[in-house]
Order: structure tokens, then sequence, then C-alpha cells
């Protein structure tokens, strides 16, 4: 796809993350494949995580800061 569809330019930039949002939420694991660093290093993040899982703040929280519901 080269040329936008014409109703997004009247699209308010809440809405074109909210279509983001979606749009990333329609995609699978399958799309795309992780090579066997990214996967390594996906491991460690996991495990880091869970060996301090206080560390950060939960996607949810951080997604409605960023829509303004919070």
């Amino acid at each position: 796809m080269s040329i936008l569809p014409p109703d997004l330019a009247k699209l308010t930039a809440m809405e074109k993350v909210e279509l983001i949002d979606l749009l990333w939420l329609s995609m699978s694991e399958d799309d795309f494949p992780l090579t066997d660093a990214q996967r390594q290093d996906l491991e460690k993040r996991i495990a880091e995580d869970q060996n301090d899982p206080d560390e950060g703040r939960p996607w949810e929280e951080v997604k409605a800061e960023l829509l303004g519901q919070k």
C-alpha cells in the first residue's frame, strides 16, 4: 500500500494511536519470526523480569497514560 486512504487524514492523533494498537494486536507471532539471537535476548529479559517483577510498569498503565486516560 503506497497511498494512505483519505479518511486517515481525518483521524485525530488519539484515533491514529488506537488504530495502530488495533493493527499491532491483529498481527501474530508468525508474522515476525525471531532469530536465535533475538530469542535468547527475549528469554534473558523474561528471566530478569521474573527475578525482579516490581521493576518497570505494566503495559496497561503506560498505555492508559499515553491515551490520556490516567
